[in-house]
């Protein structure tokens, strides 16, 4: 005889990576919400700060460092690039590497949002305390410390459907 378990919500409580799903999205959401009235994605952040940290990138290479597949980031680059946040070097050609760098008015942008998101790191709104924030993001670090490297472009976001 085949019995079929019957999931509650306790059992879904106790699996760890569909808490963090539910997680990222709840904290994604908020930091979303917070750099709105700057005109900014959570992913544009993070786009502006890793070429700030990084220098010029690649298309493809700031894609993977951002966690999006390289083949949606040129749209949301071309947004930016309007409002002149980054700038593309070289010429674009398929194929070729096509170089993208912040540009002054990125920097002052991501000044801005920088400070919102760090304000963002107050978790008592969601029943942290300061030391159980400090600690859930200790925990998160160590989790993706061990992440690197093993992510694939599959793995990754499709700009156009985040």
């Amino acid at each position: 005889m085949n019995e079929q378990h019957v999931v509650t919500e306790a059992d879904l409580d106790q699996v760890v990576t569909w808490n963090v799903v539910r997680v990222a999205r709840f904290l994604g959401q908020r930091l979303g919400e917070r750099l709105a009235g700057q005109g900014l994605h959570p992913v544009h952040f993070g786009v502006l700060a890793q070429l700030d940290i990084n220098g010029a990138l690649s298309q493809a290479d700031l894609a993977r460092t951002v966690l999006l597949r390289p083949q949606s980031i040129a749209a949301m680059l071309d947004g930016l690039e309007r409002r002149g946040l980054v700038a593309r070097t070289g010429e674009r050609v398929r194929g070729r590497r096509n170089p993208v760098a912040i540009t002054e008015e990125g920097r002052r942008v991501l000044a801005g949002a920088w400070r919102t998101a760090e304000g963002s790191n107050d978790l008592t709104d969601a029943g942290l305390s300061p030391a159980e924030g400090s600690e859930l993001n200790r925990l998160l670090l160590k989790v993706a410390g061990a992440s690197r490297g093993r992510l694939t472009d599959e793995s990754a976001w499709d700009w156009r459907q985040a």
